[in-house]
């Protein structure tokens, strides 16, 4: 970057670095006046396979980027416990002082069983096999969703039931731990990443195996407080809507026989109108 400045207040990366020892020197251009400043990185699922077409043919490129991919897809951990981690260092994350986004985020982490979601996957993988396909991430991720050709999707597998951001996560968790794979198809214009069954998928020929992902616990139990809440109190709205309208109409009848007569009088002139 060529940048020695001490005062550079924030840096912002607007896709993934090629490994952590680039996203670390990149980052640390920030701050070096011992003042806060921001380090901002934006990572999405697009990203792994883009930058893999770049680093494929460097000699430790791909688990350099697997490590990065890593890196962003933890949702727990210090992001400098990471990173110390990487350097074989030690960071107690205490130290970090609520600063980076996982300890500034009270936010509750639960491990879920994504086996059935990755045995679809294989499903699918080998169905395009069969046919001579090769899938791409996002048409892999269409047939997943029920999208796309319909020769590639595959009966038996149902789309799942969550967010788009959600399936990017368990695919790239999975292209992780090596059940998916990466090929590559080399043009004269570009490289093209695919994806395919990877060495551990034979793993779930076992069917006591199971694959565990760390993911967001869902806030449902405070969603249903709140609307047994809102309820509440639209029932008590609706009761006091009631009760107003009951003395509304009891004024309105009291009204009337006070002036029975006149009443009974503009009724028949009303009448009388509507004949001419």
């Amino acid at each position: 970057m060529g940048i020695d400045k001490p005062d550079v207040r924030f840096v912002i990366h607007h896709s993934m670095s090629k490994s952590i020892e680039n996203y670390y020197q990149e980052s640390g251009r920030a701050g070096r006046d011992d003042m806060r400043a921001d380090c901002i990185l934006y990572y999405g699922f697009g990203d792994i396979f883009r930058i893999s077409s770049m680093v494929v043919m460097e000699n430790v490129g791909q688990q350099k980027l697997y490590e990065m991919v890593s890196y962003c897809q933890n949702i727990s951990k210090c992001r400098r416990v990471l990173i110390a981690q990487h350097f074989d260092e030690v960071w107690n994350s205490e130290a970090c002082n609520r600063m980076c986004d996982n300890c500034c985020k009270d936010i509750s982490c639960e491990v879920k069983n994504v086996t059935a979601y990755c045995r679809d996957l294989i499903k699918i993988l080998k169905q395009a096999e069969d046919l001579n396909e090769k899938l791409t991430p996002l048409k892999l991720m269409d047939s997943w969703m029920g999208k796309g050709a319909s020769k590639l999707r595959v009966a038996g597998v149902a789309p799942p039931q969550l967010p788009r951001e959600d399936l990017e996560k368990i695919i790239a968790h999975f292209l992780l731990q090596q059940y998916l794979k990466e090929d590559y198809s080399f043009t004269a214009y570009a490289t093209i990443s695919y994806l395919k069954i990877g060495p551990k998928a034979h793993l779930l020929n076992n069917e006591a195996h199971v694959i565990t992902m760390q993911v967001k616990k869902p806030t449902q139990s405070c969603f249903k407080t709140e609307s047994s809440e809102t309820c509440h109190s639209e029932g008590a709205d609706k009761r006091r809507e009631e009760k107003n309208s009951g003395n509304f109409q009891k004024s309105a009848n009291m009204l009337q026989r006070s002036k029975n007569t006149g009443t009974k009088k503009r009724k028949i002139d009303d009448a009388g109108d509507e004949c001419f």
